[in-house]
């Protein structure tokens, strides 16, 4: 008898790594079957491994998604060998030292590295579920198609190494500054795990860690957009053609004034800067521009006029002007600035209230 799913929602598999991905809602959706396919109403015993034919099905529970690893639990890690579809699980393995192995489509579940160094190490497509990484260094070592998921990785020392290709963060993070040098240096897959860890990092509350892994990912997608635009390399001139390279180019700006206007860490200051420039700079000139349209004691407004009159309008109730609009363009412009310091006032606050409240959290 081995033990089968009863799946509560999607089911995602991945072969090539050896365990299967089902969300559960409940650890009594696991009913038994029969290698003729009979099922049992007999009642379902909690989970964890279980014996068929001789082999260990362990079940490995973690955040609500049950990892089914048909394979056989490993108790010691080879620390001097590497493995291949392999499970590890419940080891501690503190104060190893892992030099040189390779491991390629394996499960560490529950084992500590504590105290660890894993020195030009070899990881692909492995996952690492509620692992312990505190003052573990990680040097010169490769990690490739990874989930790390609900591991603490607070402390990781991590230098010179490489995170290129598609390695993936649930429930945990490393902080940026410790993997800074070790990002990709590809643009797509940089802003690949830019974005990922910047998800993660607003979910810890870690607010400045959010804003770096989102600027870092947004200066890669633009890097790797221009490429495509200029079609640098045989790469971006097959994959990047005629209207692929129109959509690269709208991408692009889009990214480019999202960064401009709103900051690519979501900063208050950035808002408050355009607001600066608006006030001050734009909206006077543009009064300047209409000087016919603008008067104050039956005159035609000077440049100081025009100034104060921007600023009253962007501070909607200040008060700070008497100059009269007398004509349709200037008052559109008046009634767009009001807009627009009423909006600047409501991102500013919105900002404002979510760094403090982040911060306390």
């Amino acid at each position: 008898m081995k033990w089968a799913p009863r799946v509560c929602g999607c089911r995602h598999r991945r072969s090539d790594q050896g365990f299967e991905r089902i969300n559960l809602h409940h650890t009594s959706d696991l009913i038994p079957t029969f290698p003729g396919g009979e099922r049992s109403d007999a009642p379902t015993p909690r989970l964890g491994p279980q014996r068929a034919s001789g082999v260990l099905y362990p079940t490995v529970v973690t955040a609500g998604d049950a990892y089914l690893v048909g394979r056989e639990i490993i108790a010691e890690l080879p620390v001097d060998a590497g493995g291949v579809d392999q499970l590890y699980a419940s080891i501690r393995a503190d104060g190893s030292r892992l030099e040189g192995v390779k491991f390629a489509h394996c499960t560490f579940a529950n084992v500590s590295f504590k105290d660890c160094v894993l020195d030009e190490a070899t990881f692909t497509d492995c996952a690492f579920i509620d692992c312990y990484f505190r003052n573990t260094k990680i040097e010169k070592s490769k990690f490739s198609g990874c989930k790390f998921v609900n591991s603490d990785l607070s402390k990781v020392d991590i230098r010179s190494c490489d995170f290129r290709y598609y390695n993936s963060f649930a429930n945990c993070l490393i902080k940026f500054g410790q993997l800074r040098e070790s990002l990709p240096g590809e643009g797509n897959l940089r802003a690949h795990l830019c974005a990922n860890l910047a998800q993660e990092a607003r979910k810890a509350g870690l607010t400045y860690d959010e804003g770096l892994y989102r600027q870092a990912g947004a200066e890669a997608f633009e890097r790797h957009m221009f490429d495509a635009i200029r079609g640098t390399t045989p790469y971006f001139k097959e994959h990047y053609r005629g209207s692929g390279r129109v959509s690269a180019a709208y991408r692009w700006a889009a990214s480019r004034l999202r960064g401009l206007a709103w900051g690519y860490r979501r900063s208050w200051l950035v808002v408050l800067r355009n607001w600066s420039i608006l006030s001050l700079g734009v909206f006077p000139l543009l009064f300047l521009a209409l000087g016919a349209g603008l008067e104050r004691d039956g005159k035609r407004a000077s440049a100081s006029d025009a100034w104060l009159a921007s600023l009253g309008n962007i501070l909607p109730g200040s008060g700070l002007s008497d100059v009269h609009f007398v004509s349709g363009w200037t008052l559109a412009l008046a009634f767009i600035e009001v807009l627009l310091g009423l909006l600047f006032a409501a991102l500013i606050t919105a900002l404002l209230f979510r760094s403090v409240f982040e911060r306390e959290k």
